[in-house]
């Protein structure tokens, strides 16, 4: 019997791809919309607010001090002030300087002129606003100035002059970042405001003074009139001949021809130092001369025309004073405990740039414990350390090859530190020992064919260290040592 074929089953239809998500699709869904949505939202509102920053609130704060103050007169009488370089000397005085309440009076007063200092605007338009200019005046200036001034590098004491002439209107502006240059804008035959750099003509001048130790080379160069930081010039330069930690004495003298630079005739700064002699107890009398034939890199020599500084550096920055020693069994003061103090503390300002002391190849540059920042240099059989960096001069890494004094980083506080300076150490053979009793080798001679050159310049500076007036004698057999400096734990 035959059987008949079985009837076609219709196959069930797939399902739909419009079908419901699960709740846990809808939800990650939704989250994705409201994530993007709010992104959005907020790049939106920014905008908006950066946009009203710039250009609504400024004018309406303008137009609110406008209308209450310019119709006052000036509440105080002007002040002069100069601007202060960095070595406490007083330079040549710009004009009278407004203060914050009456710049708003004086914005469209006829004839103004007056001085205001940046200040801790956050952008230059803000400074101008502060210093009582509109708004298409702080238009004109930025767009006269955008080529020729950096913005960003704006400080604090940097000085702006506005000058208006007899209506009222912004006729002149300097942007002065310095004692020695300013920017000024002049308006045109067309109207439109065009920039101009102007040097300020600095006068320099050789001045030779002679004096005595008492307790520091730095004392007895305040004690003549000039700035105690000149000591580092000795140290620098006499490096490789004097251990001034060691050998200096009560009764030395020392004697120095520097640059005394002027602007208008108001001290700015002590510029280049020329020639120095020291004449010690301990060191009898050795002589350096600044020389600078353009083609190597300017230094000290002596008077056969020798390089002062040989291998390496015992000091590898301009520090202010020597703040701790090395000590390998120094007394902790904070920890009551002997803690070994391998190295050489120089106390400087943050910021100070910290040289290569010779020679080598960065082993380490990084974060290490209580060292903070730490670079090490390894130097043949020598590695020398240079800890609490404030930070480390970006290409400074391991394997990088470096020649003495070039600069690895900058003074610095970090790691277990109180206050900012320089710990350098100095490793031989495995051990630490002492960067200051360790004395550099001689300079290479120059070349014969520069000598010539070289004597003929310093034949002037002798004469004129042979020339000093009033110079002291040396106290011969006093042999007694410079104060002790207190030990500042620094770490």
């Amino acid at each position: 019997m035959q059987l008949d074929p079985p009837a076609k089953r219709k196959l069930r239809p797939l399902p739909s791809v419009d079908m419901a998500l699960l709740p846990e699709d809808v939800r990650h869904r939704r989250m994705r919309r409201m994530l993007v949505g709010g992104l959005l939202a907020a790049l939106l509102l920014g905008a908006v607010l950066v946009w009203a920053s710039q250009s609504l609130l400024p004018q309406t704060w303008e137009w609110v001090r406008a209308l209450f103050v310019e119709s006052e007169e000036l509440s105080a009488a002007p002040t002069t002030q100069a601007i202060l370089p960095a070595n406490e000397d007083v330079g040549p005085p710009l004009p009278e300087t407004m203060d914050p309440s009456s710049l708003a009076a004086a914005r469209l007063r006829p004839n103004a002129r007056y001085t205001t200092e940046f200040g801790r605007a956050p952008s230059f338009r803000q400074a101008l606003l502060n210093a009582g200019l509109g708004a298409e005046e702080c238009n004109q200036v930025e767009q006269g100035l955008q080529h020729v001034v950096d913005f960003r590098r704006c400080r604090p004491e940097h000085k702006l002059v506005i000058s208006r002439d007899e209506n009222g209107a912004l006729e002149h502006f300097e942007y002065h970042p310095s004692q020695t240059e300013f920017v000024e804008l002049k308006r045109d035959d067309a109207g439109r405001f065009r920039a101009e750099q102007i040097s300020i003509q600095v006068e320099r001048t050789p001045v030779a003074r002679a004096g005595s130790v008492e307790t520091s080379i730095g004392d007895g160069l305040k004690a003549i009139g000039l700035p105690d930081g000149l000591a580092v010039f000795f140290v620098e330069a006499f490096e490789g001949r004097i251990n001034f930690a060691l050998h200096a004495r009560k009764g030395d003298v020392f004697r120095i021809v520097v640059d005394e630079e002027r602007v208008e005739g108001h001290l700015l700064r002590y510029g280049r130092v020329h020639a120095i002699e020291y004449n010690g107890q301990h060191t009898g009398k050795v002589r350096a001369f600044f020389y600078d034939d353009g083609k190597s890199v300017p230094q000290f020599y002596d008077e056969t025309g020798r390089a002062m500084q040989g291998g390496w550096l015992r000091t590898p920055l301009r520090y202010e004073r020597l703040s701790s020693r090395f000590d390998p069994r120094r007394f902790h003061p904070i920890l009551k405990r002997v803690v070994p103090h391998l190295g050489v503390d120089y106390a400087a300002s943050t910021g100070t740039p910290v040289w290569a002391a010779g020679d080598g190849v960065v082993k380490f540059a990084g974060r290490k414990g209580p060292n903070g920042n730490l670079v090490v240099i390894r130097h043949g059989g020598a590695e020398t350390f240079y800890a609490h960096l404030h930070r480390i001069k970006p290409g400074i890494r391991p394997g990088k090859r470096v020649r003495q004094r070039e600069l690895i980083g900058f003074v610095g506080s970090t790691g277990r530190s109180t206050g900012p300076h320089l710990h350098f150490g100095l490793k031989k053979k495995g051990r630490f020992v002492d960067p200051a009793g360790e004395l550099n080798g001689p300079g290479l001679k120059m070349s014969a064919a520069e000598l010539p050159a070289y004597k003929e310049q310093i034949a002037t500076w002798i004469e004129t260290l042979d020339s000093i007036e009033d110079a002291p004698d040396l106290v011969e057999g006093a042999d007694e040592p410079l104060v002790e400096p207190v030990d500042e734990v620094m770490d």
